[in-house]
């Protein structure tokens, strides 16, 4: 991976409860004019404004129904400043800044859901996979009402999250609306340590392999390579085709992302100069390239992307440029759409601010901010009913099921049964997984279109 700048400070491509970071980022403060922004805001902050604020302050102090010190005071200020901005701009206080510092190595406490500020409610980005939220069957989209019975509406996150948080072992109420359903949903999820693995593979029937990312962090790179030469081996060197699932991936780390998505890149036989993300902000060192570097690690064949509505951040940033790329194709629905990065800046040696500095761009220069990916073929997440044991027959039926029909002696080394084909094959995927069953066969369907260009 190949960056046009030195990372100096900490950059943020996700979205709330878990706080992901990048550990490779850029300075606000490197050059003159990067200052002059801040000089200007300094000099253009009258007396009059800071009598009016210190005025805020005094009155409180005098007429507030219960104490409170100054500390406090700035603290409650600095944060309503913050995420007055944006929904991702914050203030991080000691308690916040020991969770970024945990959070990168995929063992953290709490429910493993990842959240955002939406309309005075808190809406669901994406459940973790395997985590209590996950199990609990809380899912992308979900707007949560009440915690613990305390309306959320106008909350801000800092106290969504300090209420979701606790200890390991304790449960936490949650009441939800979700799409379709007329009443609202209640959850009891209990809390625990939350130790996420990032990488799942599996290889399906005729050699090809299924890759499921949970989310970006440190070791997501290592263990992916690892789990790719686990697939190739099981399919013993004929590897047919990837499916590369992002669903309800809220994001992580920047550089983590761009690491996994060269390893599907061949930098010699790219556009936009081999061009992975880049990022555009208001001063120059917020402005970020990255390119690959790598080979190829599949060899060209083929891919597919799944995506939805919970696909984020620095999931979007890698089916971006496998889009734009031409290297993957990406099924599913659209994505969430969070196209802004976050740099986290010291303030002191316990708190620091969490502040939107930029939006980055996949190589063919599109946003995503708010507009999110749109797949090549939208697949609509439904759920195919499993037939009953009474009716099953009614929902399949051939020639070979009528009674006293005429066999078939003929030896034919293609014919295969109806059972072999529906239910030991696809059926089980049909019925649990619509969208990756769709997803599957639209990757046979780019093997057989490579293979025919082959003749």
């Amino acid at each position: 991976m190949r960056f046009n700048k030195r990372f100096l400070t900490t950059t943020m491509v996700s979205l709330g409860l878990l706080i992901f970071i990048n550990l490779r980022a850029h300075a606000l403060a490197s050059t003159d004019n990067d200052n002059l922004p801040t000089k200007q805001g300094l000099d253009n902050l009258s007396m009059q404004e800071l009598d009016r604020f210190a005025t805020v302050i005094q009155q409180v102090h005098r007429y507030y129904v219960e104490p409170i010190d100054n500390k406090k005071l700035i603290d409650y200020a600095i944060s309503g400043m913050l995420s007055s901005l944006d929904p991702h701009s914050d203030y991080l206080d000691e308690d916040a800044l020991k969770d970024l510092e945990t959070a990168t190595t995929g063992k953290f406490g709490g429910i493993g859901i990842e959240i955002l500020p939406s309309d005075g409610f808190i809406k669901v980005v994406s459940p973790i996979d395997d985590t209590p939220a996950y199990e609990s069957g809380i899912k992308a989209g979900d707007l949560i009402v009440r915690i613990n019975n305390q309306l959320v509406r106008d909350m801000t996150l800092r106290d969504a999250l300090n209420m979701i948080r606790g200890k390991s072992g304790t449960k936490v109420h949650l009441t939800i609306l979700r799409k379709n359903n007329k009443s609202p949903l209640e959850f009891n999820v209990v809390r625990k340590i939350i130790k996420v693995k990032t990488v799942k593979t599996e290889l399906y029937p005729d050699n090809y392999g299924y890759i499921r990312l949970s989310f970006f962090q440190t070791s997501t790179r290592g263990d992916l390579v690892r789990e790719i030469k686990k697939l190739e081996q099981k399919a013993k060197g004929n590897l047919k085709g990837v499916i590369l699932d992002l669903r309800d991936n809220p994001g992580g780390l920047l550089d983590s992302a761009v690491d996994t998505t060269e390893l599907f890149l061949d930098s010699t036989h790219l556009k936009y100069n081999g061009l992975v993300v880049y990022t555009k902000g208001r001063i120059p060192s917020s402005d970020i390239k990255a390119f690959a570097t790598e080979n190829d690690m599949l060899k060209g064949i083929p891919m597919v992307v799944v995506i939805n509505e919970g696909s984020a951040s620095a999931a979007e940033i890698v089916a971006g440029a496998l889009q734009d790329q031409k290297r993957a194709t990406l099924v599913g629905q659209k994505s969430f759409g969070k196209g802004s990065v976050q740099t986290v800046i010291g303030i002191d040696d316990t708190s620091a601010i969490k502040l939107t500095t930029a939006l980055y761009y996949t190589p063919a220069s599109r946003s995503i901010q708010a507009t999110g990916i749109e797949p090549d073929i939208e697949i609509p997440a439904i759920t195919i009913p499993k037939p009953n044991s009474e009716n099953e027959d009614s929902i399949l039926i051939s020639e070979a099921d009528l009674e006293k029909h005429l066999p078939n002696n003929a030896k034919n080394d293609t014919d295969t049964s109806r059972e072999e084909i529906i239910d030991k094959k696809d059926r089980d995927l049909l019925y649990s997984d619509f969208t990756l069953y769709q997803a599957l066969n639209v990757l046979r369907g780019l093997r057989a279109s490579m293979t025919m260009s082959n003749y």
